[in-house]
């Protein structure tokens, strides 16, 4: 390495360690919020309720219980997932493009090996907590006995090494289709391959997972490629960044990166059945942009995130009740971030009531939380596995309490910071 080339590679890992340390400035002292908020506490509930959930499932494992789908599901899952954190910014294309293959060799190239070792031990984790269900689980008994429970770690762990490389990989294509189509490539061979090393012939399954495998990687030398794709590491940085102001959001006001409004017409037509009235115009506009905003996605992924836990856990109300009680609440403080909305100046001017602002938002939320309460009380119902109770009662009442008085009385409170 000549001496020009070890200066830049001490400048660019200057510059990513102060980056990473701008970054964590800019996030870390707003965790004691967080946990003043009672967030700990209910993160202290769900690892207690999955204790809860996961010894009485060691002890009796019921016969029906899926558990070669549910974990084929959960170590692919563990798999695809590859986050790389760069830390680019919009202005490194104009700046480090003259040296773009020092930033590809000293600044990408670390940032993807730790990637790959962050999907290796990610898949470690889900198996190790997959194993012991899976060899006392009835319907995977025998295909547990009849295998390498070790050769199989190794394989998963390489399987998630694999998907960290294919992710860059998919990162690097140039046209958008192609890199859509080589992931849900990647996301079906994943999942293949999982389930048949849990519950197929091992001989059969490892070929199968082999030539799979072999023949994506080279699907991926197939299309045109970046040699250091700039805009899309960028724009997944703006998105990891977006989505930690987000979740601080939800507890403290923090400065946030504006969002980027998505289409979702599936459920963007429901705001469009609201009434255009100058009276109803910040319901309209509220409920508009809470359908097409960042906030509306993370309260649905968290939805069904506990609706799917809860499923899992049927016949077990231990788990089941307690899962409900955090699904309301982390989703009622996930809606107090609709009276956060920023607004385009053009909206000022419209001859529109700005005390009707609070009301409004505080509306949308009750909407949207009284709709996800009942869903999730219903799921929970039907997972509990016992007849109607007080429990389900008490529940449901607390339930509409939550996202249908508490929350939309938080929104709909003047702050003193409240923008005039």
């Amino acid at each position: 390495m000549s001496d020009r080339d070890g200066e830049k590679g001490v400048f660019l890992h200057g510059l990513k360690r102060s980056r990473e340390a701008a970054f964590r400035a800019e996030t870390f002292p707003y965790f004691r919020y967080v946990f003043q908020s009672g967030f700990g506490l209910a993160v202290s509930a769900i690892l207690f309720a999955f204790v809860i959930f996961y010894t009485e499932l060691l002890r009796e494992v019921p016969a029906s219980y899926p558990i070669g789908v549910i974990g084929a599901i959960a170590v692919a899952l563990a798999a695809v997932r590859a986050p790389l954190r760069t830390y680019l910014r919009p202005a490194d294309p104009v700046f480090l493009l003259a040296m773009e293959t020092a930033v590809l060799r000293q600044y990408i190239q670390p940032a993807l090996k730790r990637s790959i070792q962050a999907g290796v031990f990610r898949v470690l984790a889900v198996y190790l907590i997959l194993v012991p269900i899976y060899v006392r689980a009835p319907a995977t008994a025998a295909a547990a006995s009849g295998r390498s429970l070790w050769l199989i770690g190794l394989i998963f762990a390489a399987l998630g090494g694999w998907n960290a490389y294919g992710a860059w990989q998919e990162r690097r294509t140039v046209y958008r289709s192609r890199r859509i189509a080589l992931l849900l490539l990647r996301c079906v061979v994943t999942l293949a391959c999982v389930a048949a090393l849990l519950l197929g012939p091992m001989g059969p399954a490892l070929v199968f997972s082999v030539l799979s495998v072999t023949i994506v990687t080279l699907c991926w030398k197939l299309p045109q490629q970046y040699a250091l794709p700039w805009s899309k590491l960028i724009e997944e940085e703006q998105a990891v960044q977006r989505g930690w102001s987000r979740f601080l959001g939800w507890f403290v006001d923090v400065p946030s990166a504006e969002s980027r409004p998505a289409r979702r017409p599936w459920a963007a037509w429901l705001a469009d059945r609201l009434s255009w009235s100058r009276q109803a115009a910040w319901r309209y506009l509220y409920a508009k942009t809470f359908s097409r905003g960042d906030t509306f996605g993370a309260f649905v992924r968290w939805v069904l995130l506990i609706a799917f836990l809860m499923l899992s856990a049927s016949g077990h109300p231990a788990a089941v009740w307690p899962a409900l009680g955090i699904g309301f609440f982390v989703g009622g403080i996930q809606l107090t971030e609709v009276r956060s909305q920023r607004w385009a100046l053009s909206v000022y001017t419209l001859p529109i009531e700005p005390e009707a602002r609070r009301p409004a938002a505080a509306s949308v939320a009750r909407v949207a939380g009284m709709s996800a309460a009942l869903l999730l009380w219903a799921v929970a119902s039907l997972s509990d596995g016992a007849p109607f109770s007080w429990i389900d009662a008490a529940m449901l009442a607390a339930g509409c309490v939550w996202h249908g008085w508490v929350i939309p009385r938080r929104i709909a409170k003047p702050r003193d910071e409240e923008d005039e």
